[in-house]
């Protein structure tokens, strides 16, 4: 009896560990993003919401990045800016609306071509983090990406 006892509580600790972890995600997707990364303009893709609009930009404020008008939806190319955001955010309801998850994009805004991506998904057995948390969290790790790849460039040109 006892064992089956230990075994049940196994069971249900590990599956609250398991539903209670949130992942994050962050792919740097091309080795050489824009050399001078000054400028971004977001794309506001179906379904975006202006609080998370502003929880975007915020951060690209807050990376030192001038964020210029949104472009219209599906641009990926832009003479205007450095780079193209974009994100697909995902709500839900239980008491409140939570934040289920958010995909977040930047793309080369000359060549079109997705530079990195980050996601953030809420565990099974969710909470209710903070939307603009996750995102500065996300965005920081995707800066920091970006910016290893352009030390790890000049690295390569100086040899």
């Amino acid at each position: 009896m006892k064992n089956i006892i230990r075994v049940l509580l196994l069971v249900v600790v590990s599956l609250s560990i398991i539903g209670c972890a949130t992942t994050q995600n962050v792919t740097l997707a091309n080795l050489t993003p824009p050399k001078n990364l000054q400028s971004v303009a977001l794309v506001p893709q179906e379904d975006n919401s202006a609080d998370m609009d502003g929880h975007v930009t915020e951060q690209l404020q807050v990376q030192g990045l001038n964020v210029k008008a949104p472009l219209p939806a599906g641009t990926r190319k832009s003479d205007d800016v450095d780079m193209i955001v974009t994100y697909a955010d995902v709500w839900r309801w239980d008491l409140v609306m939570y934040l289920q998850s958010v995909n977040i994009n930047f793309f080369d805004a000359k060549s079109g071509n997705l530079v990195v991506t980050g996601r953030w998904d809420n565990s099974l057995f969710h909470g209710f983090k903070n939307a603009g948390a996750v995102v500065k969290e996300v965005m920081d790790q995707m800066m920091a990406k970006i910016n290893q790849a352009q030390v790890h460039d000049k690295t390569a040109e100086a040899k």
